[in-house]
């Protein structure tokens, strides 16, 4: 578990972290450079409770999120983790779909407006902008998860070394990636009402868009397996995807297929030769490493449904190209995107990465005297008492194992138990991340 943050000491940044493996490394590089400047930054998930500060004792300085909807999310955040002088955005969620660029989700409303909004783009600060968010509370910085593919800051050779040893892959052979996204393919009821809940709209069709997809996709899969018994194929699931079973008998039937949810994207990324993907905008990480990549579009997307970005891309539309492409020794670096559509929602500075430009701004913000704008205390009250539940059940998860709840039918704590268990890092996980970043871009 991640220990205590201290109360006894001014933390001048609290990041948190939801989604471990697309966030954390991240927090990790930016907690890394603010401390290297002299400031306290301390990392927590958001279902930590270790980290949690009810009582508002001694709060952080500046609060750094990874999403801000709306004034229910402004009141969860204070009356968890305490009231800071500023609430700061790094919003994962930007490349949307035209159907949730319409539907407005995504856009910050309420008091969520007046948190300070990272984008990774003009084309997200033209869209937060013309949904009411102030200018003034929204930042061009570029997008973090890109910085440690700059050419300064690579080391592809190691990443692999270290992937091949952990997983027992052949470093000798080539390896081919699927960058996964297929979240609503065959999700259970309760998940799906969960989820059109949050988001305020029918997501039914989604369910059938991502099934039909990833059924297809995996026949092609099958396809070239029984071909290619030698090159390695590695299939990253997107975090919130919960039902692999179709995906792991291929593992089960195959010896060079498998499946791998360690690590985020962008360190398989840079250790794999090719990169595939149906939906997910992670191979914009591909584009920026000068990797191969392709796009699977067995069937065609609804307008309202692709993502804003690949829409632009070429697609791999039959199980013949797809075939031609995975087989090919060929030298030429093929790449579904083009740089145009790339810089419409990815911004990149040439002299300074993104960690570096950030930080600059929450050292300027914390500098200031600023009062953040927090919701009725009818509505801190309610979100404390969700969030003393919510530390009930985290000490009963430190307490019992997930063995020993199971034999109990105890499927709402099961499910709890489950989600941090893969969310919630420990310090050995911490430490290891951090050594390669600071192997990276040097310690603090």
């Amino acid at each position: 578990m991640l220990s205590k943050l201290s109360r006894n000491k001014s933390i001048d940044f609290l990041i948190i972290y939801e989604r471990k493996n697309r966030e954390l490394e991240n927090a990790i590089l930016l907690q890394s450079e603010l401390e290297r400047r002299g400031f306290v930054c301390k990392i927590a998930q958001f279902y930590d409770g270790a980290a949690f500060n009810i009582f508002n004792h001694n709060p952080p300085g500046v609060i750094v999120v990874p999403h801000l909807y709306d004034t229910n999310e402004v009141a969860r955040v204070v009356a968890r983790f305490g009231r800071p002088s500023a609430i700061v955005n790094l919003q994962y969620e930007q490349v949307l779909s035209e159907k949730w660029e319409k539907h407005g989700h995504h856009n910050p409303k309420g008091l969520a407006i007046y948190g300070h909004h990272v984008c990774w783009g003009w084309k997200t600060v033209d869209r937060l902008h013309n949904a009411g968010v102030p200018r003034d509370n929204l930042h061009l910085l570029g997008a973090i998860q890109l910085d440690l593919l700059r050419s300064e800051f690579t080391q592809p050779e190691n990443s692999r070394k270290q992937l091949a040893k952990e997983f027992c892959l052949p470093d000798a052979k080539a390896w081919n990636l699927f960058l996964s996204s297929f979240t609503y393919a065959d999700i259970e009821e309760h998940r799906l009402a969960m989820n059109e809940s949050v988001a305020g709209t029918n997501l039914s069709s989604f369910v059938k868009i991502h099934t039909k997809s990833r059924d297809e996709i995996l026949i092609w899969f099958e396809r070239i397996l029984e071909i290619d018994v030698e090159t390695i194929f590695i299939y990253r699931p997107h975090p919130d995807e919960l039902n692999l079973e179709k995906v792991l008998k291929l593992q089960e039937k195959f010896d060079n297929f498998h499946v791998i949810s360690a690590f985020a994207a962008k360190v398989w990324i840079e250790a794999s030769d090719k990169i595939f993907s149906w939906y997910s905008t992670t191979i914009v990480e591909s584009h920026f490493l000068d990797k191969a990549y392709s796009i699977l579009r067995p069937y065609e997307l609804p307008d309202y449904f692709d993502s804003v970005l690949l829409r632009h891309g070429v697609f791999v539309e039959t199980y013949s190209d797809f075939k031609g492409i995975y087989l090919s020794s060929s030298k030429v670096k093929s790449k579904a995107l083009d740089n145009k559509f790339i810089d419409m929602y990815y911004s990149t500075d040439n002299a300074q990465p993104s960690f570096v430009l950030l930080s600059d701004f929450l050292v300027n913000l914390l500098g200031r005297s600023t009062r953040l704008i927090t919701p009725n205390w009818k509505l801190i009250f309610k979100y404390k008492i969700i969030s003393l539940a919510v530390l009930l059940v985290y000490w009963l998860y430190c307490t019992f194992s997930l063995e020993s709840i199971k034999p109990l039918k105890f499927k709402f704590l099961a499910n709890w138990f489950k989600e941090f268990k893969t969310q919630i890092a420990d310090g050995q996980e911490l430490n290891s991340i951090r050594k390669t970043i600071d192997s990276r871009i040097g310690p603090s």
